[in-house]
């Protein structure tokens, strides 16, 4: 046990003098990490599903869809048959959605759209 102790005590030593070795390399890097922003183009986009008759159905859509290249988010209400499904517009595009839905043996029409 005093072995672990050692250890984490150097590890935490190694690590306190990192952030204060006052090359400013560290606060150069920690800056850029700060200010660099990621550009997303999630989009958002609600389809009525159609062909569903049972919880079953509906999960096996809401599989189908998060199985989608670029998707990143899916809620499906039943009842009420409607899919909200968060994704990457660079990826993919509603109508790769409706293929899915559609390859599956099911309707799919988009009822809304969010960028």
């Amino acid at each position: 046990m005093k072995k672990i102790m050692f250890i984490t005590s150097a590890a935490l030593f190694m690590y306190l003098t990192a952030q204060i070795c006052g090359c400013g390399s560290c606060e150069a890097k920690a800056n850029s990490i700060e200010n660099s922003t990621v550009v997303e183009k999630t989009k958002t986009v609600k389809l009525k599903i159609t062909g569903m008759t049972c919880a079953g159905c509906s999960s096996h859509v809401t599989q189908t869809l998060q199985g989608v290249k670029g998707v990143s988010k899916v809620e499906l209400e039943y009842p009420g048959d409607v899919a909200t499904i968060e994704y990457d517009a660079a990826t993919t595009k509603t109508e790769d959605l409706i293929a899915a839905v559609e390859k599956i043996n099911y309707k799919a029409e988009i009822i809304e759209a969010k960028k």
